[in-house]
């Protein structure tokens, strides 16, 4: 007021400006007497002011920030505010001239009673020089009072007016008011600043690109975590690369909050946010440290982590997981990001590498390679994946729980007994389907043998007049003599009973419709007219291996070599069904 610098007055007084500016408890309290300030009006100013509380933190308003937010050598301010403080003594210009103390917290950008950008006022990087404010508040007078320093005006953005108020009040009505004022700003900037890199926006000047992330992100963020995560969502699915990781989905949002706030505390609910957008996105292993916080459990797999971690290739593990719903057969995703969920598909990533191969699964049951041809073919023995390009397709214990299955059923049986037959043996005599022959013995109206010098599989047996006693085209409901159709579906290999019977329905083969014998209702069978009727215009893997007197596997092999495709009208799946006339072109 009287043009004396502070550094002078602070000598006058008996104590230096950088005491002042450090806020040493003796310098302030002289200061505060030669002022006439109470103790509860020294308390504001020094809240707006700033003080250190160590470890690089400072309290301002009651909020925790690190000194840098606050202290710059770029100091800002409104040219409006200080015109008008002028005003207020046009004799002595410099009486009423004050900062304001929101001008020093870099998160805010506009001065919001003037609409009017905070706008650098001096750079200085002496801190006594800096705060020296009648010094410099004096050298900016003429460009204040001449509008120098004025610009355009800008309306202020709801986050504006958010930081405004609770700088000033303490009051916050949204998401943000429970936590740090210091870390919301930050994260709302931060958050901002990816969602307008993914933005099309118009050419911005860097204070205006500023503005518009901090309203970006503030828009989201004060709605809490649910919007929070939908934008991070939407951030990572334009990351969509093959390689593209979550530091490039979330740019420098990722970046700080992985280094910068790695361990401040005040950021760790944002971190979490950030993290377990992450965790649901990419294949994170357990043990892994995201964002300084350590997964338990792996919750996703991606094709290329499962592959790894069973020991099997990546195309051959996507088979089976498109065939378990894990994932979709038309899903495009990159390897890398084709993800599923890790617990729910545990057992079957464990099981993979344990699969076998048919020559390793005929030596497991001691069957012959007819006599396991007849078991898949008849479905007793059914691989984990029915594709042909899978090699390993066999699970161990299916076969030994079978076998365990019918020794349970079987008798001993002599050598030399004469009575018996093997199996395979009775099938090819009778043309009994070894699956009827074995649904007989597990009814118990057939009994199964067991040669006592034949070890698993190839010596069970059954006895010849029994065989000859069962009818194959006779079903135990069809007291007509006529057998249901979905029994002769299984007879062809159309096992899925809903699809054999869909086929019916669809009128693309003869049936005949009866009430059931005991309970009336009305039953689907098929006469024998019906039957001829289906083999003279369709045949099926199983009745096209008897025909040809090839295995089911080598049906399929010549199938697909001569591009036969199944019967499939309007798109209908039938499974495994073809015209007659389309297989009788190429294989007969």
């Amino acid at each position: 007021m009287n043009g004396v610098s502070a550094k002078d007055f602070s000598k006058d007084m008996g104590f230096s400006l950088k005491r002042i500016i450090l806020l040493e408890s003796a310098a302030i309290e002289r200061l505060a007497a030669y002022g006439g300030l109470s103790a509860r009006q020294l308390q504001e100013l020094i809240s707006w002011t700033g003080q250190s509380i160590g470890d690089v933190r400072m309290s301002f308003r009651g909020e925790t920030f690190v000194s840098r937010a606050l202290r710059n050598p770029v100091i800002r301010g409104c040219p409006i505010c200080l015109r008008e403080d002028v005003q207020a003594d046009g004799d002595k210009p410099l009486k009423f001239m004050a900062m304001r103390g929101d001008w020093q917290l870099r998160e805010v950008s506009i001065c919001v009673r003037h609409n009017h950008p905070l706008i650098p006022l001096w750079e200085q990087q002496v801190v006594t020089d800096r705060y020296d404010l009648s010094h410099q508040l004096l050298e900016i007078l003429p460009e204040v009072l001449n509008g120098k320093f004025d610009q355009p005006t800008v309306e202020p953005s709801p986050y504006d007016l958010w930081l405004d108020d609770r700088l000033h009040t303490g009051g916050d009505k949204t998401w943000l008011a429970k936590h740090s004022l210091y870390a919301a700003t930050t994260f709302c900037r931060l958050l901002g600043t990816e969602i307008l890199r993914v933005s099309s926006t118009p050419n911005l000047t860097r204070e205006e690109r500023l503005r518009l992330a901090q309203a970006k992100g503030y828009e989201v963020a004060r709605r809490g975590k649910g919007p929070i995560q939908s934008a991070l969502n939407a951030l990572a699915a334009i990351a969509n690369g093959p390689g593209d990781e979550p530091k490039k989905a979330f740019g420098g949002l990722y970046t700080h909050l992985s280094q910068d706030y790695l361990r401040e505390k005040a950021f760790a609910p944002f971190r979490k946010i950030l993290r377990d957008c992450i965790v649901g996105i990419w294949p994170v292993a357990a043990g892994e440290e995201v964002l300084g916080f350590v997964q338990t459990e792996r919750k996703l797999h991606s094709i290329k982590s499962a592959a790894t971690e069973a020991g099997v290739g990546g195309f051959l593990l996507e088979q089976f997981l498109i065939k378990d719903g894990a994932l979709s057969a038309d899903d495009n995703r990159p390897t890398a990001r084709k993800t599923f969920d890790a617990t729910q598909y545990k057992v079957l990533l464990a099981e993979i590498p344990t699969l076998i191969g048919p020559i390793e699964m005929q030596r497991e049951i001691g069957a012959t390679r007819a006599q396991f041809a007849s078991l898949v073919a008849d479905g007793l023995l059914k691989p984990v994946i029915d594709i042909t390009t899978i090699k390993s397709p066999w699970r161990r214990s299916d076969g030994s729980a079978l076998i365990a299955e019918l020794h349970a059923l079987a008798t001993p049986v002599a050598p030399s007994d004469k009575a018996w037959e093997g199996v395979q043996q009775a099938k090819t005599r009778s043309k009994i389907s070894v699956g009827r022959i074995i649904d007989e013995a597990r009814a118990g109206r057939l009994q199964m043998g067991q040669r006592t010098d034949l070890p698993g599989y190839a010596g069970f047996c059954v006895q010849r007049n029994e065989i000859d006693q069962i009818s194959p085209l006779k079903d135990k409901l069809a007291d007509y003599g006529y057998l249901t159709a979905a029994a002769f579906g299984r007879t062809v290999g159309m096992r899925d009973k809903g699809r054999f019977l869909a086929f019916v329905a669809a009128e693309h083969t003869p049936a005949t419709t009866l009430p059931h014998p005991r309970t009336g209702v009305e039953q689907t069978y098929v006469t024998q007219a019906d039957i001829d009727a289906f083999h003279s215009r369709f045949m099926t893997t199983t009745t096209m291996a008897a025909e040809l007197g090839l295995d089911r596997r080598s049906v399929v092999a010549k199938l697909n070599a001569y591009g036969i495709a199944p019967f499939s009208p309007n798109g209908e799946d039938y499974g495994s069904l073809y015209l007659r006339e389309d297989v009788r072109a190429s294989m007969f």
